[in-house]
Protein backbone atom coordinates (compact mmCIF):
# COMPACT_ATOMS: atom_id res chain seq x y z
CA UNK A 1 0.00 0.00 0.00
CA UNK A 2 1.18 3.16 -0.79
CA UNK A 3 1.51 6.05 1.67
CA UNK A 4 1.09 9.78 1.30
CA UNK A 5 4.11 11.80 2.54
CA UNK A 6 3.26 13.80 5.25
CA UNK A 7 2.64 17.98 4.57
CA UNK A 8 5.86 18.18 6.74
CA UNK A 9 7.80 16.16 3.91
CA UNK A 10 6.35 18.43 1.43
CA UNK A 11 7.27 21.48 2.87
CA UNK A 12 10.75 20.30 4.07
CA UNK A 13 11.10 19.43 -0.47
CA UNK A 14 9.57 23.36 -0.83
CA UNK A 15 11.73 24.80 1.55
CA UNK A 16 14.93 22.74 0.03
CA UNK A 17 14.41 24.16 -3.41
CA UNK A 18 13.46 27.79 -1.82
CA UNK A 19 16.63 27.63 -0.51
CA UNK A 20 18.45 26.23 -3.34
CA UNK A 21 17.30 29.19 -5.32
CA UNK A 22 17.92 31.75 -2.81
CA UNK A 23 13.95 32.41 -2.56
CA UNK A 24 14.50 33.96 0.91
CA UNK A 25 11.30 35.23 1.79
CA UNK A 26 9.52 31.62 0.74
CA UNK A 27 12.10 29.61 2.52
CA UNK A 28 11.04 32.30 5.49
CA UNK A 29 7.42 31.49 5.13
CA UNK A 30 7.77 27.39 4.65
CA UNK A 31 9.97 27.75 8.11
CA UNK A 32 7.07 29.00 9.59
CA UNK A 33 4.50 26.69 8.36
CA UNK A 34 7.10 23.99 8.88
CA UNK A 35 7.34 25.23 12.85
CA UNK A 36 3.39 25.54 12.87
CA UNK A 37 3.07 21.57 11.85
CA UNK A 38 5.94 20.75 14.62
CA UNK A 39 5.75 23.35 17.08
CA UNK A 40 7.77 20.88 19.49
CA UNK A 41 10.78 20.98 17.23
CA UNK A 42 13.94 23.44 18.07
CA UNK A 43 15.33 23.00 14.95
CA UNK A 44 12.73 25.03 12.93
CA UNK A 45 12.83 28.05 14.80
CA UNK A 46 16.78 28.02 15.07
CA UNK A 47 16.67 27.57 10.96
CA UNK A 48 14.39 30.28 10.91
CA UNK A 49 16.11 32.24 13.32
CA UNK A 50 19.32 31.62 10.98
CA UNK A 51 17.75 32.42 7.87
CA UNK A 52 16.40 35.67 9.35
CA UNK A 53 19.81 36.52 10.22
CA UNK A 54 21.02 36.34 6.88
CA UNK A 55 18.62 38.54 5.93
CA UNK A 56 19.12 40.94 8.10
CA UNK A 57 16.40 40.93 10.35
CA UNK A 58 18.14 40.72 13.26
CA UNK A 59 15.53 41.32 15.89
CA UNK A 60 13.15 39.07 14.46
CA UNK A 61 16.11 36.52 14.68
CA UNK A 62 16.17 36.94 18.43
CA UNK A 63 12.55 35.96 18.77
CA UNK A 64 13.17 33.27 16.36
CA UNK A 65 16.00 31.84 18.74
CA UNK A 66 14.36 32.52 21.72
CA UNK A 67 11.59 30.11 21.07
CA UNK A 68 14.17 27.80 19.77
CA UNK A 69 16.33 27.98 23.30
CA UNK A 70 13.39 27.54 25.30
CA UNK A 71 12.39 24.36 23.29
CA UNK A 72 15.69 22.76 23.17
CA UNK A 73 15.54 23.45 27.22
CA UNK A 74 12.51 21.67 27.40
CA UNK A 75 13.67 18.57 25.53
CA UNK A 76 17.01 18.82 27.77
CA UNK A 77 19.38 20.01 25.01
CA UNK A 78 21.00 21.87 27.74
CA UNK A 79 24.10 22.81 25.97
CA UNK A 80 21.92 23.08 22.61
CA UNK A 81 20.12 26.10 24.37
CA UNK A 82 22.93 27.55 26.07
CA UNK A 83 25.00 27.90 22.60
CA UNK A 84 21.79 29.86 21.55
CA UNK A 85 21.38 31.83 24.63
CA UNK A 86 25.09 32.93 23.84
CA UNK A 87 24.32 33.80 20.06
CA UNK A 88 21.73 35.67 21.17
CA UNK A 89 23.91 37.69 23.47
CA UNK A 90 26.66 38.18 20.73
CA UNK A 91 23.39 39.75 18.20
CA UNK A 92 22.16 41.54 21.20
CA UNK A 93 24.00 42.13 24.29
CA UNK A 94 21.06 43.21 26.40
CA UNK A 95 19.63 39.86 26.59
CA UNK A 96 20.98 38.80 29.03
CA UNK A 97 18.05 37.00 30.75
CA UNK A 98 17.60 34.01 27.94
CA UNK A 99 21.10 32.80 29.36
CA UNK A 100 19.90 33.30 33.10
CA UNK A 101 17.23 31.32 32.33
CA UNK A 102 19.19 28.51 30.66
CA UNK A 103 20.91 28.01 33.76
CA UNK A 104 18.07 28.44 35.98
CA UNK A 105 16.12 25.56 34.20
CA UNK A 106 20.13 23.50 34.03
CA UNK A 107 19.79 23.71 37.89
CA UNK A 108 16.14 22.53 38.11
CA UNK A 109 16.45 20.06 35.92
CA UNK A 110 19.77 18.54 38.07
CA UNK A 111 17.79 19.00 40.98
CA UNK A 112 14.73 16.77 39.85
CA UNK A 113 17.65 14.22 38.34
CA UNK A 114 18.93 14.01 42.20
CA UNK A 115 15.70 13.90 43.99
CA UNK A 116 14.81 10.92 41.43
CA UNK A 117 18.32 9.02 42.39
CA UNK A 118 18.35 9.53 45.75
Amino acid sequence: MFRRPSKTTDLRAKLGQALEATRLHEALDLYESIEKEKPDEPRWPHRRGDLLQRMGRKADAVLAYERAVDLYAIKGFMARAAAMAKLILAIDPTRGEVLQRVTLEDDRLRQVRHCDVG
